[in-house]
């Protein structure tokens, strides 16, 4: 692994860019359009994790990004549900196609060092709070990467079809990782760029940092509440949670 070319020690501190993908669809949800532009509590699903990244100090823009089809739901989010200026792109066929062309369309901020960090988050989890995206980037700017995730208990992991692996394993290592992820902006493109030229996908943003850089990936601990919304019963609980809660998008 090698660390990036691009990264350029400053003294001054750029922004951060907040990169929210929505190129999943409402097919297990049970809906005919893409879940990230269903209602919860009178806004879409993507409104909410929108919102919350742009209030975070230290994030200058958001870059939103849709499906060709979901163009014009896309324009209705930034227009009547966003408090934030939203850069709309479309993505590509898989998640990291989708990262990669968000990356491309930072590229030269990134080379000049308008943008420093880069946020990539799940439009399918709305309920992100404030501090938990907040906490993520301070641990990215401090350490080169870092990833929100809840211990997981009682899991275990597997040798093979038919038998529980034994020797080094320890429960307290296995986390439930979520978003948003933060990486260094300059380190992270090309990271994605080298995977591309490869062919490797990983299986999120943090799997693509282990396997082509050699920044430390930290780890903040992250929430219950910011689940990701797949099936029907996962909205249901999203309202139940804002509506106990009291919660409003930002």
């Amino acid at each position: 692994m090698s660390q990036s070319r691009r990264h350029r020690p400053s003294r001054l501190r750029g922004r951060a860019a907040g990169i929210v993908l929505a190129g999943g669809s409402g097919t297990r949800v049970g809906a005919g359009i893409n879940k990230a532009f269903l209602p919860l509590a009178g806004r879409s699903i993507a409104s909410w994790g929108l919102n919350t990244l742009g209030s975070v100090d230290g994030v200058g823009l958001l870059v939103f990004v849709v499906r060709p089809d979901d163009l014009e739901h896309a324009r209705f989010v930034a227009s009547r549900e966003s408090a934030h200026h939203l850069e709309i792109i479309t993505g590509g066929d898989t998640r990291q196609e989708s990262e990669l062309l968000a990356l491309r369309h930072l590229a030269d901020r990134i080379d000049h060092g308008v943008i420093d960090t880069v946020l990539i988050h799940d439009a399918a989890r709305p309920l992100v709070s404030h501090g938990l995206a907040a906490a993520v980037l301070h641990a990215a700017r401090e350490a080169g990467g870092a990833v929100p995730g809840i211990p997981a208990e009682g899991v275990a992991p597997v040798d093979g079809p038919d038998a529980l692996a034994t020797g080094a394993f320890s429960p307290d290592s296995l986390l439930r990782v979520q978003t948003p992820q933060g990486f260094d902006a300059a380190t992270i493109l090309d990271a994605y760029e080298q995977a591309a030229r490869d062919g490797f996908v990983g299986t999120d943003t943090a799997s693509c940092a282990e396997e082509y850089t050699d920044i430390p990936v930290t780890w903040v601990r992250g929430e219950e509440t910011n689940f990701k919304i797949t099936y029907a019963q996962d909205l249901l609980l999203a309202q139940d949670v804002v509506t106990a809660l009291g919660l409003r998008s930002v």
